[in-house]
């Protein structure tokens, strides 16, 4: 019973912090690390059990269990998911003292009170509440940061669906208004999307076949290709301090997008295939030009 509490709370906790700092985490990594921090009680069971209750094993629990369901991506953002982990800590340890509080007032047990009150405001646990009050204010302050600049972002991320033939790609886009790429002959819209979206429709010599031309750029093996055949457009762009290059675009059958409450339909924006993501922290896989929406909206507008 014991054990099971522990995994629903690391799985609250979790699921609370992805929330607030606007990240996904995949179900295999959510249920890892609820597993690990929950069979952290059977410690108690071996000689590391002082180990468990020092301050630098628990510190080094909790890294380890937000490098599970987080991952590495940043020091930053590593940082960033860490200080959020710890306030989901302290609100649900702060709720549950609180709800135990008023659960044994209800009892109205004698001298329950006096020896709660003589426990908490003994001089050490005074000291130690006002040397964490600016810790506790400093990660309060940092993922306030973080949770405005999240939702600054999560506000130009749209969904998108891209067919082509009888596949679907779905993946998030971050609305660019600085992406002016066009096709040089129709002059039609290129969003960009990483390459690893079609890996699992695909296989995996395909894949791979495919991920070798877009990252070296080798024009000569689209002959090669045995799939997408007449759908290939090959679109020169130049970004800042580096020379002219060639991009490997893809003609869908049609592109939904999901922006503003609203679904939204484009067959003349072709596909650029990216090898390398384009989010660090993984927060969209696509990059969409903010013209065509526009155009579009002013259309139905």
């Amino acid at each position: 019973m014991l054990w099971g509490l522990n995994m629903i709370i690391h799985l609250v906790l979790f699921a609370g912090t992805a929330k607030l700092v606007k990240r996904r985490i995949s179900k295999k990594r959510l249920w890892l690390a609820a597993l690990l921090g929950s069979c952290s009680i059977f410690i108690v069971l071996t000689p590391w059990e002082d180990w468990l209750i020092h301050p630098l094993g628990k510190l080094a629990l909790s890294i380890l269990l937000v490098w599970t369901a987080f991952g590495f991506p940043s020091l930053a953002l590593f940082f960033q998911s860490l200080c959020m982990f710890y306030v989901m800590s302290f609100l649900a340890a702060g709720t549950m003292t609180a709800v135990e509080t008023l659960r044994f007032s209800m009892q109205q047990q004698s001298g329950f009170l006096s020896e709660y009150t003589s426990s908490m405001y003994s001089s050490y646990s005074v000291m130690l509440v006002l040397f964490s009050i600016p810790l506790v204010w400093f990660a309060t302050r940092c993922t306030d940061n973080i949770t405005t600049a999240r939702k600054l972002q999560a506000a130009k991320i749209a969904d998108i669906s891209v067919h082509v033939n009888q596949a679907v790609y779905q993946g998030k886009a971050l609305i660019d208004t600085g992406n002016q790429l066009k096709d040089p002959v129709t002059r039609a819209p290129v969003m960009v999307m990483e390459a690893s979206l079609v890996q699992s429709q695909l296989a995996g010599e395909q894949y791979q076949q495919l991920y070798t031309m877009i990252s070296k750029k080798r024009i000569e093996d689209l002959e090669n290709l045995t799939f997408w055949e007449g759908r290939w457009r090959l679109v020169p762009f130049r970004s800042a301090g580096q020379s002219s290059q060639i991009m490997f675009a893809l003609k869908p059958d049609v592109i939904t997008v999901q922006w503003e409450n609203t679904t939204l339909r484009f067959e003349n924006v072709l596909v650029g295939l990216e090898a390398e993501a384009l989010s660090a922290n993984q927060d969209f896989q696509m990059i969409f030009p903010s013209d065509p929406l526009q155009a579009q909206a002013h259309e139905s507008a």
